[in-house]
């Protein structure tokens, strides 16, 4: 085991089980009993991370595109599981930085010491999520003041690292950044 877990593992197995009860024709294998397969699943679940396990749905989402009247056996699960957190794991590493960072920044110096470019890219160099929300009121403000930026603009900014829609993948976000430069370069502030 990697670290003391805060996770009912039983608990998780009995709801992936549950969860796939409305998903499969035969829940288990041949010769397989439900108890036996969701103890064996509890059992391997407390040997992954808690952001690991936490992955499940996304996992049996995954598992569920191959369509099968057979639901996975918890060999099965578990190597979905490992796949899907491993492919989120750089954005959780990054959050964890961010937050590491986001606890030592004094953003309010930065946006007082920043000069009028620098408080025109504010929120591309600082992601809105880190930043105190009075200091997005004082970006609005500003823009409305000195560049004739309506609030819709200013969000725009401010939106630049969100992503723009659920579960939106690296290149949308890359995709929606650049549609947002393209708009304030064609913009002329006044």
């Amino acid at each position: 085991m990697y670290s003391k877990s805060k996770l009912n593992h039983t608990n998780i197995a009995d709801e992936i089980y549950e969860y796939m009860r409305y998903e499969y024709t035969f829940l288990t294998h041949k010769g397989m009993e439900l108890a036996k397969c969701k103890s064996t699943l509890a059992n391997k679940l407390k040997r992954l991370r808690d952001f690991q396990v936490l992955n499940w749905s996304t996992a049996l989402d995954e598992i569920a595109k191959v369509k099968s009247d057979n639901a996975p056996t918890p060999v099965q699960i578990i190597t979905a599981i490992e796949k899907t957190a491993k492919a989120t794991t750089s954005i959780v590493n990054q959050n964890v930085i961010n937050d590491i960072v986001k606890d030592v920044i004094n953003y309010e110096a930065l946006w007082k010491s920043a000069d009028d470019e620098g408080k025109r890219c504010f929120f591309i160099e600082h992601k809105f999520v880190d930043v105190p929300p009075y200091i997005r009121y004082w970006f609005m403000q500003y823009n409305k003041a000195n560049r004739g930026w309506s609030a819709h603009e200013s969000h725009m900014m401010i939106k630049y690292w969100a992503l723009p829609y659920g579960r939106a993948d690296k290149g949308a976000v890359v995709n929606n950044q650049k549609s947002i430069i393209k708009y304030f370069e064609e913009r002329v502030d006044g």
